[in-house]
């Protein structure tokens, strides 16, 4: 979800010599400012939808429209880490053949994402049982810490915000893997990677039409938080990936006005989740095309951005970029953490609802800073040594497991994330 991407005017990656810097500093960050704009407005309104209850009470009726904020945060996070996976995988083309370099892949990602993970698995294991007096079993801890507890629907117990990362987890495992088994054959690369991302994407589709009719499977919960029903969204990444690295003149070319069409279908899209009646507001109809084409859609609209903002560098910093660029750095961290704060504060904070717009703006702007102090500590002494500990151990993995020889070069240049 806090995939790391630097472009060059080609809209090349290829990796800085600081890939995971602990902090944001006056010199010009190698990072694709539109690419971080992107993550740091994803974490932002997933964090509006989440962490506004205090203020809800104090605002116009039409605030309620921020209700599903969450949704497209969490959507354009999928299109973006397809998009940026993608570019990884591609430009190890041929060399997936190896099993060294899937497995090498493999260890790298890990390193990225699963310590954070696992450190707010135990996290939120205490968290429940300390303020929500949950009782929980060993197998109900090893099933949420594994991403099997929303393989098709939500069973989750305990550390809800999970199951996307469970989505992209069983991405990283599954594509790389479905790569290599193709390559196994006479098929070329880009043919095999077309192949599979098609195979994901039609699958997912599918199995939310073939669900749809059931009347227990709401949209919200079951067609959107299922694993196997969610790969089109990052599908439409990788394809975005692969168009930017085979047709960049085309990507640049037409990058105004694929944003400008994403933007508007997606405004159509959000308004599509709304019944309005007088003052008030309620949620559209859960509907077949709500469970079905409505997910494809709105990623395809965020897909329709990416040749804009990954082609928006900047040739200086000032206070708003350097900003952007650290929320997009602590992306990660904000997502794991903004939820048990807003938990602690509505249950140890002042009684709610308060009484006056200016308590609850105090209580929420405390929040905020809370929610971002957290993030940025995790981040500079616990994410990003976690993240820099990989460069080491994937080639040792790979030469340990994989057989005998000294892993390509390719290792430690290869991924961006």
């Amino acid at each position: 979800m806090s995939a790391l991407v630097h472009s060059s005017g080609s809209n090349q990656a290829a990796e800085s010599g600081d890939k995971f810097p602990a902090q944001v500093n006056q010199q010009r960050s190698p990072r694709v400012f539109g690419l971080d704009l992107l993550r740091a407005t994803a974490i932002t309104l997933v964090y509006i939808a989440h962490g506004f209850g205090v203020l809800m009470p104090h605002l116009p009726w039409w605030a309620g429209f921020l209700g599903h904020f969450g949704f497209y945060g969490v959507e354009m996070f999928f299109v973006l880490s397809g998009f940026l996976i993608g570019a990884i995988l591609i430009r190890l083309g041929e060399r997936l053949r190896d099993a060294r370099e899937v497995l090498a892949f493999y260890v790298r990602r890990w390193f990225r994402t699963l310590p954070l993970f696992l450190l707010f698995v135990l996290l939120n294991v205490i968290l429940f049982a300390v303020v929500l007096h949950h009782h929980f079993t060993a197998g109900e801890i090893v099933s949420h810490a594994l991403f099997l507890r929303n393989l098709t629907g939500s069973h989750l117990s305990f550390f809800g915000e999970s199951w996307s990362l469970a989505v992209e987890e069983w991405f990283y495992l599954l594509f790389p893997v479905a790569l290599w088994i193709g390559l196994r054959t006479r098929y070329r690369f880009d043919q095999v990677l077309l192949a599979v991302a098609a195979l994901f994407f039609l699958f997912s589709n599918a199995a939310r039409v073939w669900t749809a009719a059931d009347p227990q499977a709401t949209w919200t919960e079951f067609q959107r938080e299922g694993v196997f029903l969610r790969f089109d969204a990052l599908m439409l990444g990788v394809f975005a990936a692969w168009l930017a690295l085979r047709y960049p003149g085309a990507w640049k070319k037409f990058s105004t006005i694929c944003a400008v069409a994403g933007l508007l279908l997606l405004a159509l899209l959000y308004a599509s989740l709304w019944r309005v009646r007088g003052h008030s507001i309620g949620v559209s109809a859960d509907d077949f095309f709500a469970r079905t084409f409505r997910f494809t859609l709105v990623s395809l609209g965020f897909a329709l951005l990416l040749p804009f903002a990954s082609g928006w560098k900047i040739t200086g910093e000032n206070v708003a970029t350097r900003n952007v660029h650290r929320i997009a750095l602590w992306s990660y961290a904000l997502y794991l953490v903004h939820t048990p704060v807003v938990l602690l504060v509505s249950t140890y904070g002042p009684p709610q609802p308060v009484r006056s717009a200016l308590e609850a703006g105090a209580i929420f702007a405390a929040q905020t800073a809370l929610c971002l102090a957290i993030s940025a500590l995790l981040y500079r002494y616990y994410e990003s040594r976690c993240t820099h500990l990989r460069d080491t151990v994937a080639p040792a993995v790979a030469r340990r497991f994989a057989g005998s020889g000294r892993p390509k070069p390719e290792h430690t240049k290869a991924a961006a994330t």
